[in-house]
């Protein structure tokens, strides 16, 4: 039972660490399906079938007699149309009529043109466990096929040379996907829909008064052109943010990174003007200092607390481990990081983040100017 608290503990305290564990594997003779829209069209007619072979073979060899195949992944398509368009919008008209008052028409119907549509995929696979496959894991057979689907993606877009289809992740399958099983007869059921990662962020209305808005804002505009060296740092976060919401993992990586970058480097700033340096002796440093010393050594020996890289359980190790050299993979190496390593990055940011404003919180009579350059800055994002 001890054993057990502490493992509890260590889970609770470190969650990157954590095994999570869902329902075990369903199977049976029956085909999984999910159903989903496409974040972009691939250009093709919805006639088309494509079925994957799988690399793999049935953890019990029974299987490949039910489902008369080796293992595989199905892809189907369907284009239905839409009634909007870029440069048609269907609210133009309610726009305009809000605005001014005054009738716009769209002209002639959009909802005959071809060109108008979305698309729709259903992944198709056998509802049973593939060699290297977890019987613990319940999602076994989704995992698998949005797999097989990127692999076909990046077959698709080099076979077209076409720069608008690329792998996709999880999160831009938002919000639902529709699971369901195909009975070997060909009789589908609907299993459930599944909610993809709900914790996107809601834009509600505000219920904030016009006046609290106004001084809000213009507190902001305020920070903006006095040249706060924060706002740029705070930029690049909200970039990267809004690229993992998206699913650009590779994006929001980099610009976590350039985030890093910017706030250590605005802070290091300040602190050398605090210290009575002149602004060109400030700019030499900053031209001549590499970001590995400025991490290890600069920031270090003036604003105190660990600095040390390699001890991974501190912020700025779980930075270095997390963030920067992740950044490392992807720019020098092609690594296309996935969801887990985008989500591991932005909390590497924010425990850097957190990390560094506490040790300015100690040493605000020694560097009054950095510590209230970022106390602006968080008074304006606060006040949004």
């Amino acid at each position: 039972m001890a054993s057990s608290k502490k493992r509890r503990e260590k889970t609770k305290a470190d969650p990157h660490r954590a095994n999570w564990r869902g329902d075990p594997a369903e199977t049976g003779p029956f085909i999984s399906t999910f159903t989903f829209r496409l974040p972009f069209r691939m250009g093709i007619s919805d006639n088309f079938e494509q079925e994957i072979a799988w690399p793999s073979e049935y953890q019990n060899p029974e299987d490949a007699q039910t489902f008369a195949k080796p293992p595989f992944v199905r892809l189907r398509l369907f284009n239905p149309t839409v009634p909007d368009r870029k440069f048609s919008p269907a609210n133009a008209p309610a726009a305009v009529r809000r605005f001014y008052g005054s009738d716009y028409e769209l002209g002639p119907a959009d909802d005959v043109d071809p060109l108008l549509y979305e698309q729709w995929v259903s992944l198709e696979t056998p509802a049973a466990l593939l060699v290297g496959e977890d019987p613990a894991d319940g999602a076994y057979a989704f995992h698998r096929c949005p797999s097989a689907l990127d692999t076909y993606l990046q077959a698709f877009a080099l076979a077209r040379n076409d720069n608008l289809v690329r792998p996709i992740s999880s999160r831009e399958l938002r919000p639902i996907v529709i699971v369901g099983a195909l009975s070997l007869s060909g009789d589908w059921t609907l299993q459930s829909p599944m909610l993809m990662h709900p914790d996107g962020k809601a834009r509600p209305l505000s219920s904030r008064s016009a006046a609290e808005h106004a001084e809000s804002l213009n507190r902001a505009m305020e920070t903006m052109l006095r040249g706060n060296p924060f706002v740029r740092s705070w930029q690049w976060k909200a970039r990267a943010e809004r690229r993992r919401y998206e699913g650009d993992n590779a994006d929001a990586v980099v610009s976590f990174q350039i985030a890093a970058e910017v706030l250590l480097f605005e802070v290091w700033a300040p602190l050398l003007i605090d210290e009575g340096r002149s602004t060109s002796e400030v700019l030499d440093l900053r031209r001549d200092t590499s970001f590995a010393s400025l991490v290890k050594s600069e920031l270090g020996q003036r604003l105190g607390g660990s600095w040390d890289m390699t001890r991974l359980r501190t912020p700025v190790g779980r930075y270095w481990n997390d963030l920067y050299q992740l950044r490392i993979q992807v720019v020098h190496s092609g690594y296309l990081p996935h969801d887990g390593d985008a989500e591991r990055a932005e909390g590497a940011y924010e425990g850097l983040e957190k990390f560094l404003d506490e040790r300015l919180g100690t040493k605000t009579r020694r560097y009054p100017s950095a510590v209230g350059a970022r106390r602006e800055v968080g008074e304006a994002t606060r006040s949004s």
